[in-house]
């Protein structure tokens, strides 16, 4: 096979330096997508003088009345229509047309920042060869930042505006060079479109590929592209071609590969070099905060990442991750759910100086292997770059829900200690809690039980089939216990319960979490009537809040009142079929920093799970604010305290039991009282990471050991 001499993008033509010009004209395409139109426009304003520059909109085609609107909405807008849509290329040579200076292509989905206009010109004008600028995004494949070829998140903590502020203040003003600009926001100096001319819209006119061929055009006439390391333009993503958009990217390729035989081997070339390379580490730099101590290389593998997703696990992995962000380099690699993209895309975020990549997965995959997190093959291609990217050192498994269970392996087969946190009864039960469909506690799981209980696949035919996925799945669950080096729980229930699954041999922590709220040790008004029963969690069938909800039936408000925080609007049926009076009070959903203020609105907490309960963070939350507890039995709940001490416990589901608890408390406030005085002191949260240290130092330390001898 013939080699490919990829382009030079290096060598210009030595033209003379030119004054820049008066004025620029701003090129702004517009098809639909009148919010996204809205915030460009409202950024354009605020940071360009337009008493020396000039908006040009193109209106590709009729639009509807929002879009109209925005086009109206400011007169200063130079506005051009095309009688019908012609599509990107087509619009944007219009108005290039229609303009006599220097250009800017916008895209509509773009939001500015200050000083850009100015900026971009000034990196035009550095050199008399430059014939396009193009700033850095969040998405703009290889402007990218903080990740290139990556669709970026904002850093967590920062806007539009004070992430630019940090782009420029990191910028050393290198201006990179480049083969090709890109085409959300690209600079084009008048110079050169008077030289080589226009878009070719008849061969690019579907969409991509267009600012590319103009490049590579220029290439050959001796102009040069830059990338402005000091500006910042948000791009809220190329969507507008949906599903097409993949083969659209596909036919752009092919055709840039006839017309331009070198461009793939130039492509190709400028991903080996990098010239972005010292841009994105200086912002990366600008993103990190100071850490100090062993350096352990750490990725977490967890199936959701706040704020996106608020529920335990994911608040647990978030709080370590970030602490340890203090001693160790952090990675985090998170399973999101976003309907505008497709099962395995892929965004990037730092979030305070962690590199955390969220994979899409809408649980909608047809192949039940991949639906039911057995085997992903291009996840686990995704995440062997990612452990290879970041250097991991250790992998801490938080849960694998959303991803595939073959990733532990993937960890295993590159040499990667492996700490695996238990956090529930997913290797086991793939209802996660034991919670059976007919709405009762399971008693454990069994092949032909579970095949009934939950249908995996509905591949005819269906009970043969189903029992063979559940078989598959107890394997794949199997395999990736065994490639643990450790394993942590919570509770020793947990232990217990997966005492057969596990290997023997392997370490197995029971370290029971620490809780952020501090024991308030103030003294509390004596407990009376009427009692506040509260109930914190999501309000779920699994949760046993209809349980709650049925004991308070027949008691009056004047003698007690049960207040549920939570999310409604998660189950709608479930509340629906939740008859209440006025005796339970359905309070939603509170902030974080609320829970001393909920806690202390309420003189017990009820537990009415009737799934297990891997933990319990609420009533230990609870106790910590001086509110004792009724829970129900079994799981990790038992092991909080014993009975008639501190609180009491009711069977699963029995709600007689705890109605018969509810009315004795009610007719003995003092009960409360005695349980609020012999509440325990809760573990602290530096106590529990420093637990998790050590684990990693064990593991660290005595994995290639053990991996030799298995």
């Amino acid at each position: 096979m013939q080699w490919i001499r990829p382009l030079d993008w290096t060598r210009g033509a030595h033209r003379p330096p030119a004054a820049p010009p008066e004025r620029v004209d701003v090129i702004v395409p517009v098809y639909g997508a009148a919010a996204e139109l809205a915030a460009c426009l409202a950024s354009v304003v605020a940071h360009t003088d337009l008493a020396r520059h000039r908006v040009v909109l193109v209106v590709d085609g009729p639009q509807d009345a929002e879009v109209e609107a925005v086009v109206a909405r400011d007169p200063r807008m130079h506005v051009l229509r095309n009688d019908e849509r012609l599509g990107f290329a087509a619009s944007v040579n219009r108005g290039m047309a229609a303009s006599a200076t220097d250009v800017v292509l916008l895209n509509s989905d773009t939001v500015v920042t200050a000083r850009w206009l100015e900026k971009l010109i000034d990196a035009a004008y550095a050199s008399g060869d430059t014939g396009t600028v193009t700033p850095l995004s969040n998405d703009a494949t290889l402007c990218s930042v903080p990740r290139a070829f990556a669709e970026n998140l904002l850093p967590a903590g920062y806007d539009v505006a004070s992430f630019a502020e940090l782009v420029e203040r990191a910028s050393a003003r290198a201006r990179p060079l480049l083969p090709t600009a890109v085409g959300f926001c690209m600079y084009i100096r008048r110079a050169l479109l008077d030289d080589i001319g226009l878009f070719d819209a008849q061969r690019f006119g579907a969409g991509y590929g267009e600012e590319n061929d103009f490049c590579l055009r220029a290439l050959a006439r001796g102009w040069l592209h830059v990338a402005d390391d000091a500006t910042f333009v948000y791009h809220a993503g190329h969507r507008s071609f949906g599903a097409s958009r993949a083969e659209r990217q596909r036919a752009a390729r092919a055709a840039l590969s006839r017309r331009h035989r070198r461009y793939l081997a130039t492509i190709a070339e400028l991903m080996r070099r990098d010239p972005l390379a010292p841009v994105r580490a200086r912002i990366e730099s600008a993103l990190a905060s100071q850490s100090d101590g062993e350096h352990l290389r750490v990725v977490h593998l967890v199936h959701g990442w706040p704020p996106f997703q608020h529920a335990g696990t994911e608040l647990y992995a978030y709080w370590l991750a970030r602490r340890q962000r203090a001693m160790h380099d952090v990675a985090v690699y998170a399973r999101a759910a976003d309907p505008a993209r497709a099962d395995c895309e892929a965004v990037e975020l730092v979030d305070g100086g962690m590199r955390v990549r969220l994979v899409t997965n809408h649980f909608t995959a047809r192949n039940p292997l991949r639906r039911n997190a057995l085997r992903n093959r291009a996840l686990e291609r995704d995440f062997a770059r990612f452990l290879a990217e970041t250097r991991a050192e250790l992998l801490h498994v938080h849960h694998l829900a959303g991803h595939a269970f073959s990733l532990v392996r993937v960890a295993r087969r590159m040499g990667i200690p492996i700490v695996l946190q238990i956090q529930d009864w997913w290797f086991v039960c793939a209802r996660v809690n034991q919670f059976h469909r007919d709405g009762v506690r399971c008693a454990g799981p069994a092949p032909e039980k579970c095949a009934r209980c939950v249908t995996l696949t509905r591949v005819p035919p269906a009970m043969l089939t189903n029992r063979l996925v559940h078989a598959l799945r107890r394997r794949e669950a199997r395999a990736a216990l065994r490639a643990a080096d450790a394993f942590i729980a919570g509770s020793q229930a947990i232990r217990d319960d997966y005492a057969k699954v596990v290997p023997r041999a392997t370490p197995f922590h029971v370290l029971p979490y620490g809780v952020a709220i501090e024991r308030n040790d103030a003294p509390r008004p004596l407990a009376r009537r009427p009692l506040r029963f509260g109930y914190v969690g999501s309000i779920a069938p699994h949760k046993g809040v209809h349980i709650a909800v049925e004991a308070m039936r027949g008691i009056e408000p004047s003698d007690a009142t049960l207040h549920l925080w939570g999310d409604a609007a998660a189950y709608p049926d479930y509340v629906a079929s939740m008859p209440h009076g006025a005796n339970v009070v359905f309070e939603g959903r509170f902030e974080e920093g609320d829970k001393p203020r909920v806690y202390a609105s309420m003189d017990v907490l009820l537990v009415p799970s009737i799934g297990l309960e891997s933990f319990g963070l609420a009533p230990r939350e609870a106790m910590a604010s001086g509110v004792p507890v009724i829970a129900t039995s079994g799981g990790a709940l038992s092991e909080m305290f014993a009975p008639n001490t501190c609180g009491e416990f009711v069977p699963p589901g029995d709600v007689a039991a705890l109605r018969v608890l509810l009315q004795r408390a009610i007719a003995e406030p003092s009960i409360v009282d005695a349980w609020r005085a012999r509440l325990p002191r809760p573990k602290s949260e530096e106590a529990h990471a420093e637990e998790i240290e050590r684990v990693y130092r064990e593991v660290v330390g005595g994995a290639g050991a053990e991996r030799t001898r298995r």
